[in-house]
């Protein structure tokens, strides 16, 4: 029954039903504030705590949901993806602060691809990079594969991993090469909707 009430607010917040936002709110709010307390540090938590955590990953999800960035097709892939959210709006908090403390400065974006450079998904594979530097963006990485709602989007971000350009993913899809442009897109626009990517192409 529970399980059915999830699902039930979340085909509701497709159309943008803000009382199916508020319900399912009053369900999942305690032990989202509990998530996010455990990923907060004791100084990040003086500027940032799981209020404000929790309250800004609900929204980004009923937003991304709503707007048709996102997709929970059940309870555990809705958990799944305020998961990643919320982790990821307090590591760029986390960051910010960091930053603050330091004096600013430039700094890379919150894209999981950040360490690869400026190119961004269309040239991850075209840089060589030494294994420590792969093994410290490996949990973004996994991060950013797990917030993706369809296997066919996981497949192409491995194709480009790989070094695939367009062309060839959708020679290995068996479809055109726009429609692999429109996914990257929604990849996109998933991955910045969650806080995993910066916006930059």
């Amino acid at each position: 029954m529970e399980s059915q009430s999830v699902t039930g607010w979340i085909d509701q917040l497709c159309d943008g039903n803000k009382q199916a936002a508020e319900e399912l709110w009053q369900h999942i709010s305690v032990r989202l504030h509990d998530f996010a307390k455990q990923k907060l540090d004791v100084r990040t938590r003086r500027q940032y705590d799981e209020d404000d955590a929790a309250n800004s990953a609900f929204h980004s999800l009923c937003r991304g949901i709503a707007d048709g960035r996102m997709e929970a097709e059940n309870r555990d892939a809705l958990w799944g993806l305020l998961a990643v959210i919320t982790s990821r709006k307090i590591s760029a908090q986390r960051s910010y602060l960091n930053r603050q403390k330091r004096g600013g400065g430039a700094v890379g974006g919150e894209s999981g691809f950040a360490a690869f450079g400026d190119a961004g998904i269309n040239a991850i594979a075209s840089r060589q990079q030494p294994p420590d530097v792969l093994a410290e963006v490996s949990e973004s990485c996994a991060q950013l594969l797990d917030s993706l709602p369809d296997e066919t989007m996981k497949k192409i971000v491995l194709l480009k991993f790989q070094g695939a350009k367009n062309g060839d993913v959708a020679d290995e899809l068996k479809c055109t090469r726009r429609t692999v442009e429109r996914k990257l897109e929604r990849i996109r626009r998933i991955w910045v909707e969650a806080g995993l990517h910066d916006g930059k192409e």
